[in-house]
């Protein structure tokens, strides 16, 4: 039943998922969902990670949470936490961010996240980042169940 329900979700927002745009074309900043309480978790998580705070963090991720990350994928928080987490939090603490966009969209007891944002690194090389999330409500509880990272010049 996961499985499908994650395949459900997938397909409901991989349209805008996949759509390529011009890089010259601006968007203004478009938030909608932050305020929820699913996009909250994700904005949380990404505190947690930006200040080095692995039990913040980890405590925001399913036990089984998939984390697809530069051709690599993880199955579990404890295997995130313990080959990559450590070494993300340091990456990203050094970041400057903008948010361009966080757009979350809540389906009962699951929710997607779609951030995209731009990162400059103290060398001042500058990318965009971009993000899917998957959460899921348990007992009341928001936590994130799947991770896709992405970067682009």
């Amino acid at each position: 039943m996961r499985k499908l329900l994650v395949t459900v979700i997938l397909a409901a927002v991989s349209s805008s998922l996949f759509a390529h745009s011009d890089k010259t074309q601006k968007h203004p900043p478009t938030l909608s969902g932050s305020e929820t309480a699913p996009g909250q978790v994700v904005l949380s998580f990404h505190e947690a990670l930006r200040e080095q705070n692995e039990i913040a963090a980890k405590s925001l991720l399913s036990k089984n949470v998939t984390i697809v990350e530069g051709g690599g994928i993880e199955r579990s928080a404890q295997e995130y936490a313990s080959h990559h987490m450590l070494s993300d939090m340091k990456f990203v603490s050094t970041l400057s961010s903008e948010l361009l966009e966080h757009r979350v969209t809540e389906y009962r007891d699951s929710a997607t996240s779609l951030l995209i944002s731009v990162n400059t690194t103290e060398a001042g090389k500058t990318y965009r980042s971009f993000e899917t999330a998957i959460l899921t409500k348990r007992d009341g509880e928001w936590k994130i169940a799947h991770l896709h990272w992405s970067t682009a010049k």
